[in-house]
């Protein structure tokens, strides 16, 4: 299903519900039991072979011996330590859509893969994004983006991310883009339960139109990534990109996802997603907004 355009308000109210979102599942994503059966919510922040480190919602920084510990969001405690931001491989692959038929005839198709891998200091991140939209039998509209990341982290916590993407949009009327970009980040934290990443900076973006027009800007750059564990293992997830012209304030673009995944067996998961994108200067005939809602199954690994 695809809605209408927002206005200005719509778009700052939806900026101001996802952080507060995340600021309100962050506080009370984790909680540590004890051997004498206290439980303590807060933050898991590291993790040494003789102690624990806590950020609890209560007390501040604590720090536990192993010893003391029966679990970790109902998951028994281990002898073995785990680093908090270690060598990793993870992937998903997602298929959404919505389809209707009737008075109006209406297919929205979602094709979502993408893998993480991180091999001492450095992170890898691979996507490919497709999109197929249709309404009344009109020809269908295709989007595709293929991305690539990669980050160092040159501290414990703080990475210098460089990326490039290149696709289409024929919802939007763009024929092609592309962009390259480099940005300062900080992963926050990064468990199997909850992670919180942020990056700024400066990204060159160019799109062709399907009327022969062009767009070619530098750019300044935010995004974040949010993920968390709520009630029996469903998760909750988020992602934003903001690009602002450098040379034009008023030129901007924003594109946001928010779902929820819901365990059915091992690895497998109901997806409900919505997304969200706004360009407040579109090609001639577009809408400035667009937002879908869709449904389907995610595999992850």
């Amino acid at each position: 299903m695809r809605y209408g355009s927002f206005t200005k308000r719509s778009l700052i109210w939806m900026v101001t519900f996802f952080a507060s979102l995340t600021l309100a599942t962050s506080v009370t994503a984790d909680q540590i039991t004890l051997t004498n059966g206290d439980i303590i919510k807060g933050q898991l922040k590291q993790q040494t072979d003789t102690h624990v480190i806590w950020s609890s919602d209560s007390f501040g920084t604590l720090t536990i011996a192993q010893e003391q510990i029966a679990s970790i969001n109902g998951e028994s405690f281990g002898e073995e330590p785990a680093e908090i931001f270690s060598n990793t491989y993870e992937g998903s692959l997602s298929f959404t859509g919505a389809y209707a038929s009737g008075n109006q005839e209406r297919e929205d198709w979602d094709l979502d893969s993408g893998v993480k891998w991180r091999d001492g200091d450095f992170r890898h991140g691979s996507s490919l994004n497709y999109e197929t939209h249709r309404l009344n039998n009109s020809p269908k509209n295709r989007e595709y983006a293929v991305t690539y990341v990669l980050d160092w982290f040159f501290q414990d916590q703080w990475f210098w991310s460089n990326g490039v993407s290149f696709g289409a949009n024929e919802e939007r009327a763009i024929d092609n883009f592309y962009y390259i970009g480099s940005s300062l980040g900080r992963q926050f934290w990064e468990s199997k339960s909850t992670a919180l990443s942020a990056s700024t900076g400066l990204l060159w973006l160019s799109e062709d139109f399907e009327d022969q027009s062009t767009d070619r800007r530098l750019t300044w750059s935010w995004s974040a990534d949010y993920r968390t564990l709520l009630i029996n293992n469903i998760q909750l997830f988020h992602s934003h990109k903001v690009f602002i012209a450098l040379t034009d304030f008023d030129d901007s673009d924003l594109s946001a996802d928010l779902g929820i995944k819901i365990p059915v067996v091992k690895n497998l998961f109901a997806e409900v997603k919505l997304e969200w994108d706004y360009d407040n200067q579109p090609a001639v005939g577009k809408e400035k907004s667009d937002s879908q809602l869709t449904m389907g199954v995610n595999y992850s690994w």
